[in-house]
């Protein structure tokens, strides 16, 4: 024969878990609220790992430019700056001299943050001089 077995409870005192479970997700919910309302204000997308605005093409050529007109040495020579693609840009122009050739790009690359610098000055006297072998390779 089975015998059934009953087993009565007594009533226990009530658990702490479930109030300290619902203090703490209310705590926390606060906390959010007023450091939302009462913390710093920030502009969205500003924070430490936000990139910068790049400058826009004008800006770069207009900087540009204007380094080449601060250099006593380079204002008067004329060079041109010419927009490549975004971030880049080529100077154009003749030089008489070669140290003004690195002069010219270095200035642009310090004005503009240094971005990409193509330099196409030429020198005078180097550059436009006839060269004997590529005579001899269009005869």
């Amino acid at each position: 024969m089975s015998q059934l077995i009953v087993r009565r409870t007594t009533a226990t005192a009530p658990s702490l878990l479930m109030p300290a479970v619902v203090g703490l997700a209310l705590g926390a919910a606060a906390g959010f609220v007023l450091g939302e309302l009462l913390g710093p204000r920030a502009e969205r997308g500003l924070g430490p790992r936000a990139r910068p605005v790049p400058p826009t093409m004008a800006e770069l050529v207009h900087d540009a430019l204007a380094a080449l007109a601060d250099d006593p040495d380079l204002a008067p020579l004329g060079l041109e700056v010419i927009p490549v693609s975004r971030q880049t840009v080529e100077l154009h122009g003749w030089v008489p001299a070669r140290p003004l050739r690195t002069r010219a790009a270095r200035a642009v690359a310090a004005a503009i943050g240094d971005p990409a610098v193509i330099n196409r000055v030429l020198v005078r006297g180097e550059d436009d001089a006839s060269r004997p072998d590529l005579d001899v390779l269009s005869a």
